[in-house]
């Protein structure tokens, strides 16, 4: 009867991993691809290499935009609705703490509240992609085109995201 055990607890993590896993590569079936307009900055890490940081201009929400009645803390889950604009850029609609529902190009990021600063009138939200890797000695490169770069994000149906491309405005 142990060894059974044994046998279903060894099955169950192998089918955990391989579900994970298969969760990553199905968004790129299934997913929405959306572009972002950014800022990078070009920091190192010594265990992973070249990276740049990201902020993205739909993670600065204004309060007019702000579509949440009560007061809630820093690191509570939110949701940004998204749409195509100028140049296929998706930009702000409104962000909200119920998941809303989308029609036509519309596509819903989850993100986390940061923090708000009332004086300016806008709330920090973190949608979780700002570093991305890059090849060695090709940071001054982004730093150069800090104000034309554009990421390609791919959104699941259930909430995954992962960052698809990073590359310049046309």
């Amino acid at each position: 009867m142990k060894r059974i055990w044994f046998y279903v607890i060894v099955c169950l993590q192998a089918l955990f991993l391989i579900l994970m896993s298969m969760s990553y590569y199905t968004m790129d079936a299934w997913g929405e691809s959306i572009r972002l307009k950014t800022a990078p900055v070009d920091p190192r890490d010594p265990f992973y290499g070249d990276y740049v940081t990201l902020s993205y201009e739909v993670e600065l929400v204004p309060t007019d935009k702000w579509n949440i009645s009560a007061d809630i803390a820093s690191g509570e889950k939110v949701y940004l609705l998204l749409e195509p604009g100028e140049n296929d850029l998706y930009t702000l609609v409104q962000a909200t703490t119920e998941k809303p529902d989308v029609s036509g190009a519309e596509v819903v990021l989850p993100a986390r509240l940061d923090w708000h600063d009332p004086q300016r009138g806008v709330y920090m939200v973190d949608i979780g992609m700002e570093r991305y890797f890059i090849e060695e000695g090709t940071g001054q490169q982004y730093e150069q085109n800090r104000e034309d770069l554009i990421v390609e994000v791919i959104v699941a149906p259930w909430g995954q995201k992962k960052i698809d491309s990073v590359t310049t405005a046309e």
